[in-house]
C-alpha cells in the first residue's frame, strides 16, 4: 500500500476543489469568444449576403411568397457554423451577432439550429400620373395672355427615396468622392469623380445600406 497516494486522498477530502464546479456553477466565457449566433429577424432586410460570405456553408435561406410579401427565413446550423464572424461583419444591418454563449450541446436535431422569419413586403407601386388639364373654352382662349414675370431660377428638384429600397443620390450634395463604391459589397455602385457621375446597377444592388451609412455628405437617401 502506497501511503503517500493515501495521504493525498485524504487531504482531498477536507480541501476545496482546484477547478471550477461546471455546470453546477457557471462560468463567463473569455473577453471576445465566439459562441452561439444570435439572429434578429426584425432588422434583417433578406440581402442574402451572410449567405454568399458564409465559409461553413452553414446558412440556408428559404422563400415562401405570401399576400403580404415573401416570407423570408434564415437557419444557421451551429453544427457547420465556424465562428469566423464573417457573416456578422458583412450584414449590414446588424441583425447577425456572435454571443458568450459556449452552452451548444445538442441531443435533438433542431438544439444546434438557430432561425428567425420575417415578411419582406413587395415594394409600393408608383402612384398614377396626373391627369392633363382640360382645354379652355374658345372665349378664353382669345383673350391676350398676361405678361410672364421675370424669370426665377428654378429650384433644385427635390430627391425623394424609391419605392422599391434602393438608393438613389442627391447630386446637389454629392461630391463623388467614391467612398459609397468602395464600400458596396455587391459592386453595384460606379462612381466617375471626374465626369461627375453617379450609376446604380439596379440588377447587383441588395439594397443593404452600406453606402447610405458610409457617405460623408448624407447624399444617398434609401
Amino acid at each position: 500500500m502506497d501511503l503517500p497516494f493515501i495521504r493525498e486522498a485524504i487531504k482531498g477530502l477536507f480541501s476545496k476543489p482546484s477547478c471550477d464546479m461546471y455546470p453546477i456553477k457557471p462560468s463567463a466565457a473569455f473577453p471576445g469568444y465566439r459562441g452561439r449566433i444570435a439572429y434578429d429577424a426584425a432588422k434583417c432586410i433578406g440581402c442574402g449576403m451572410c449567405e454568399r460570405v458564409c465559409a461553413g456553408g452553414a446558412i440556408t435561406r428559404t422563400v415562401e411568397k405570401t399576400e403580404e410579401g415573401d416570407k423570408i427565413t434564415l437557419t444557421f446550423d451551429l453544427g457547420s457554423c465556424t465562428f469566423c464572424n464573417t457573416c456578422a461583419d458583412f450584414c449590414a444591418r446588424k441583425a447577425i451577432t456572435l454571443t458568450d454563449d459556449y452552452h451548444m450541446l445538442g441531443v435533438e436535431e433542431g438544439d444546434l439550429l438557430v432561425s428567425g422569419t420575417f415578411i419582406k413586403a413587395p415594394p409600393k407601386k408608383p402612384a398614377a400620373p396626373a391627369k392633363p388639364a382640360a382645354p379652355a373654352p374658345a372665349a378664353e382662349a382669345a383673350k391676350p395672355a398676361a405678361p410672364a414675370p421675370a424669370a426665377e431660377a428654378a429650384p433644385a428638384a427635390e430627391v425623394k427615396p424609391r419605392d422599391d429600397g434602393k438608393p438613389v443620390s442627391d447630386p446637389s450634395k454629392c461630391v463623388y468622392c467614391t467612398i459609397c463604391a468602395r464600400k458596396c459589397p455587391a459592386g453595384a455602385l460606379e462612381v466617375d469623380r471626374a465626369a461627375k457621375t453617379w450609376k446604380l446597377n439596379e440588377e447587383a444592388c441588395i439594397g443593404c445600406g452600406t453606402c447610405a451609412d458610409a457617405c460623408p455628405k448624407k447624399c444617398i437617401i434609401m
